[in-house]
């Protein structure tokens, strides 16, 4: 018996179980490295005797699957930045640090700032690895490029968690690409050693060519920036009203290029080959013309994740299909998952490569049900009923995904998937002969490039027009990571049902349905019997009380804190939020709070358990302390640094628990 018969997709999902576990439970490498060996000894032995075994040992098969487990926990701790002997973090941090690295990326600017990762080769005068995230105000007289090799000395900070409960966290989601600090620079502070001709610097050089390329055409800045993120891959120049009328319309995945992109060129062009199938090694001319213009395509969008992610996957179905293997799609999409998890275990984390995959597994394995739909012979009428029944089936299977990330369902994607995939089809086609035209016949490029203009507007002004229906998303939705994998056993088991036609395989639909709903019900319930007070890490006073499944919200500017304790509520599964005014006494589980404010008024006859400091009240706090005798002093974000300070060395010598919420995050009491 040979390991090649276990599924490539079985294999592949044990080795990313593996890279999860791995991060989470932070095993050693000597720990590491008796696992694999173990189950390496063991499959060998089993593979020697599953040879001459006449029926097949299931432990070889449990063995095969452990082993890609171990290999997949091995993988992410050696791609991890922070177990490189020489990583900046087990260096002395200074209040200001020497700092030599070189520009690998440049990301999306904020108001104020560019920014960029820096790769780290000397770190206060030694040898050094790891990335960190780099600001540099807009106002500096030099842009950086990738591959500029820089030096800087500054104080380096570890990225904030979420200032929140629920609220996305920004620190976590950089974790998983090996960045762990910031650096904020003033203006010219940074130096420009030497320019390195790195890969990076070529490809950004090839992009910021081909970018400017466009500059003849004279589009408007939304025009532009459509271009660039659907031709180049470039998302940078998007402003946040295009952002969220594609988000609110279910069609996102538009701006970004991926697997629907690469699908696109691929089929477009085995179509154009189609006759070279008659001649004679026609075959094996198509393929290779296929895969160089795959693999071009890439280098020019500057070979970002998703680009790669999807070329990759085409290209092996491309040979699968050379080969004509009636399976190929689903050991493309193993071999594929599994050579980028390989080389980027972190990977498995990105919410780009979950989707894709999702949504490409759900479409292969919903395909052999869409004739059943077909109401006509007709070419359009197929047409648009596929473009219908592929976007339901992509749908399906990122749903649970949706739910978790974005916490919202758009309910008019059919709509708007209808006319936008064969419009950002001819935008991308005609984007890319465009783009061969700007160089080579510029004046026959500007007359397409208007065409191009009037198809970018019209597909913009339709999206605007779906995304302002208010019934057209269900927003805030709760759901938890237990609950995505629940959904996706109700979806697995709808599609078992699907190909194994029978009533006991629809118990099991139901059976799943029914998990889910108790799933639902049990965190529903769990939740609703929760009591937990909250002080908010925000600009403005904020304290939430939580009580069965309503909150009560306690603020003076609840327009700055709106979104904080929407996410809180979505949290919570709480069925209510009420916001009612600051008020000087809370009382929580028979605990009484005491909020003194600027003013600096308060009652000694209260004797309140917790104080809570804000908008630096003028008071003597040890005077306070010795009056009333509080458990815990919470100062929140209003305050100012110095006063956190003296405040800090008060309670310290009152022996009084202290908590800075600017510098330790929100305060729960539950």
């Amino acid at each position: 018996m040979k390991v090649f018969k276990f599924p490539l997709l079985s294999i592949t999902i044990s080795f990313a179980i593996g890279i999860i576990v791995e991060y989470y439970l932070q095993w050693s490498f000597a720990t590491l490295i008796i696992s694999l060996f173990s189950c390496l000894g063991i499959f060998c032995f089993l593979f020697w005797k599953s040879k001459k075994a006449l029926l097949q040992n299931s432990l070889f098969g449990i063995n095969t699957y452990l082993l890609a487990f171990t290999l997949g926990m091995m993988s992410f701790y050696i791609h991890s930045d922070v177990n490189l002997k020489n990583h900046y973090s087990k260096k002395t941090f200074e209040e200001t640090n020497s700092i030599r690295a070189i520009v690998t990326s440049t990301l999306k600017p904020n108001t104020k700032y560019n920014k960029y990762f820096i790769t780290l080769s000397h770190f206060n005068d030694s040898i050094a690895s790891g990335k960190i995230l780099l600001y540099v105000p807009k106002t500096n007289n030099e842009t950086l490029h990738s591959g500029d090799e820089i030096w800087l000395n500054n104080a380096v900070y570890p990225i904030p968690k979420a200032f929140n409960p629920y609220q996305f966290d920004y620190s976590k989601y950089l974790e998983k690409q090996n960045v762990f600090h910031q650096i904020y620079t003033r203006e010219n502070q940074i130096k420009i050693i030497q320019t390195h001709k790195t890969v990076d610097f070529y490809i950004e050089n090839l992009r910021n060519n081909l970018s400017q390329s466009f500059d003849i055409h004279h589009f408007e800045p939304k025009t532009k920036a459509i271009i660039d993120a659907l031709i180049l891959g470039q998302r940078l120049e998007l402003d946040k009203e295009t952002i969220a009328d594609y988000s609110n319309a279910g069609v996102i995945h538009i701006l970004a290029i991926s697997g629907l992109h690469i699908s696109i060129i691929y089929f477009f062009i085995v179509f154009l080959l189609k006759p070279l199938k008659r001649v004679r090694f026609g075959a094996e001319i198509q393929l290779l013309i296929v895969l160089g213009i795959l693999w071009l395509f890439a280098l020019l969008t500057g070979l970002p994740a998703s680009v790669t992610r999807a070329v990759t996957l085409f290209s092996f179905i491309s040979i699968g299909n050379y080969f004509n293997q009636p399976k190929a799609i689903y050991n493309a999409l193993a071999i594929s998952a599994f050579l980028i998890l390989l080389v980027k275990p972190n990977a498995i984390f990105d919410i780009g490569f979950q989707l894709s995959y999702a949504a490409v597994l759900s479409i292969v394995l919903f395909q052999p049900f869409y004739k059943k739909f077909y109401f006509s012979d007709n070419k359009i009428a197929v047409y648009f009923t596929d473009t219908v029944l592929v976007s339901l089936a992509a749908q399906i299977g990122v749903l649970p995904l949706s739910l978790y990330y974005f916490n919202q369902l758009p309910l008019l994607f059919l709509l708007a998937n209808l006319v936008i995939i064969p419009i950002s089809t001819a935008v991308l086609i005609g984007g890319i002969i465009i783009l061969f035209f700007n160089f080579v016949i510029p004046d026959f490029a500007v007359f397409l490039g208007k065409i191009l203009a009037l198809i970018i507007d019209f597909m913009n002004k339709y999206i605007h027009w779906i995304a302002q229906f208010k019934n057209g998303i269900i927003s805030n939705i709760s759901f938890s990571v237990w609950l995505t994998i629940i959904l996706y056993v109700v979806i697995i088991s709808f599609i078992y049902w699907l190909y194994h036609f029978k009533s006991k395989n629809f118990k099991c639909v139901l059976l799943s349905v029914f998990l889910f709903q108790m799933s639902y019900f049990g965190i529903k319930f769990t939740e609703n019997n929760a009591y937990e007070l909250i002080v908010l890490n925000s600009k403005s006073s904020a304290i939430t009380i939580k009580q069965n499944n309503s909150i009560i919200a306690f603020t003076d500017n609840p327009e700055i804190n709106l979104e904080a304790l929407n996410h809180y509520k979505r949290g919570t599964f709480s069925d209510s939020l009420l916001i009612l005014p600051m008020r000087n006494v809370l009382s929580f589980n028979d605990k009484r709070i005491l909020v003194i404010d600027s003013v600096g008024i308060y009652k000694t006859s209260i004797r309140p358990e917790i104080i809570v400091l804000t908008q630096n009240p003028k008071i003597n706090l040890s005077r306070l302390i010795t009056e009333i005798k509080p458990k815990l002093v919470i100062s929140d974000k209003t305050n100012y640094k110095n006063n956190n300070t003296i405040w800090q060395a008060t309670c310290r010598k009152e022996k009084i628990p202290f908590h800075a919420i600017a510098e330790k995050g929100f305060y729960k009491l539950k």
